[in-house]
């Protein structure tokens, strides 16, 4: 069985790059295929090489909230999908599980819709879901999350800014899909970060595996030579180690 990947890139092609080798030393080419859509203002885009197992789309995109954004981008690119199971990956979320599709698979055997990361950053995510822990509990989102594909395009993935309500828990991308997921009391499951600081989190399954690690604003704000070093050389170490 194959699983659409969805990335999303926002002018950092580099990461496009880390993600090819990721999922390359993870999986055979006719286990995934990706979708990568190219979000980049439309002043800054870039060329970029597809492959064969890819899917390249151009979002015609200007500087506008990151909300409206992202969450546009992401319904343009689940509209391409064609698999039973996407996965929505942001482009500086690494996958880090070596048999990942046999686990994912026999999660939703069990019944699961959705699996993925906690929307947790170390930081500013913390008092929110603190607020709100129910609200949050065991549902994945937009960082890194397996989805049934009919889940994931049940609505939109946007938020605009006057649709965030703190007072509510809704305001982030996909705030509508975990609505859904609440209010139908959809199965799911989430790994679990203990990051207490802004920069990596590291995301462990229910038996405390290693699933992935995000590198929080590695695709804009903590970008710069040191922090490409250290995701090159951590991720180099960490493929050469799978493929062993």
């Amino acid at each position: 069985m194959m699983i659409d990947y969805l990335t999303i890139i926002f002018r950092n092609y580099e990461l496009l790059d880390i993600q090819r080798s990721i999922l390359d030393s993870l999986l055979d080419k006719n286990e995934y295929r990706l979708i990568i859509i190219d979000n980049t203002p439309d002043s800054e885009k870039k060329p970029i090489d597809k492959r064969d197992n890819e899917i390249l789309e151009f979002r015609n995109s200007v500087n506008e909230f990151d909300g409206i954004s992202h969450g546009l981008a992401l319904d343009y690119g689940l509209s391409f999908v064609k698999t039973n199971i996407v996965c929505i990956l942001d482009s500086d979320f690494f996958l880090l599980y070596k048999n990942i599709h046999e686990y994912i698979f026999d999660k939703f055997n069990q019944g699961y819709k959705a699996i993925g990361a906690d929307w947790h950053d170390g930081d500013a995510t913390i008092p929110v879901v603190n607020s709100f822990p129910e609200k949050f509990k065991d549902i994945p989102c937009c960082f890194c999350g397996y989805y049934e594909t009919e889940l994931a395009k049940s609505n939109s993935w946007a938020i605009a800014p006057w649709e965030i309500d703190r007072s509510t828990s809704f305001i982030e991308v996909g705030w509508r899909i975990r609505k859904y997921i609440l209010e139908n009391q959809i199965k799911t499951l989430s790994w679990k970060s203990d990051s207490i600081g802004y920069g990596n989190c590291y995301f462990k399954n229910e038996k405390q595996e290693l699933m992935g690690v995000h590198y929080v604003a590695g695709s804009h704000r903590r970008w710069n030579q040191n922090s490409k070093n250290e995701i090159y050389n951590y991720l180099r170490n960490y493929i050469n180690d799978i493929q062993n």
